[in-house]
């Protein structure tokens, strides 16, 4: 008779056990960021893309310009007398995550105030009227508020990347100074800021 090979009940648990032990010891990345981790991140996006667009300003002699908005921005080209999105990746136009949301300040003023827009040689008047019966959302991006020039100059602005519920606020600072690079300052970091 032949002799039935195979583990025993107490060997498969210990491999059960050790298996178990040694998972516990990896840690597994959270499935959901942390309110400050997405905020960061988003920021940290917005800093690079700028930085980015700047380059390619410089590199391709070209106009580009930055709309933002409450819950998105985008990247603009000024081509054939006009400004139009920029659609290919990486300056493709994305939401923001939910609770996430930018305010634009230049010269120290919200951009919620009507200022340097009737005053931009670049700003195709027909196409301003002509937007004026959008959405105040699609209006905001359709042309941009910080301009980012040819000759490595950007229009200074601070974009204030916020994350706000009833339990947690966060709010990291994206500031732009005249040329690249585009910085970004965390809470700590706004403190030195004002001082």
């Amino acid at each position: 008779m032949k002799k039935a090979h195979g583990f025993t009940l107490i060997e498969l648990l210990l491999v059960i056990v050790i298996i178990g032990y040694l998972v516990s010891l990896v840690r597994f990345p959270s499935l959901s960021k942390s309110p400050f981790d997405e905020v960061e991140m988003q920021a940290n996006k917005l800093t690079a893309l700028v930085n980015l667009a700047s380059e390619q300003a410089l590199i391709h002699n070209k106009q580009l310009g930055l709309s933002v908005g409450e819950n998105q921005y985008a990247f603009l080209e000024f081509t054939d007398g006009k400004w139009q999105p920029i659609t290919v990746k990486p300056f493709k136009t994305e939401p923001l995550p939910e609770d996430v949301t930018l305010t634009l300040k230049l010269d120290g003023l919200s951009w919620s105030q009507d200022n340097l827009i009737s005053s931009i040689e670049m700003i195709d008047e027909e196409r301003l009227e002509a937007l004026a019966e959008l959405p105040e959302e699609e209006r905001l991006l359709a042309f941009p508020q910080v301009f980012i020039l040819s000759s490595g100059e950007i229009s200074p602005f601070d974009i204030e990347v916020t994350y706000d519920d009833f339990d947690t606020s966060v709010m990291f600072l994206v500031r732009g100074k005249f040329t690249a690079p585009v910085h970004v300052y965390d809470p700590r970091q706004q403190e030195d800021l004002d001082e």
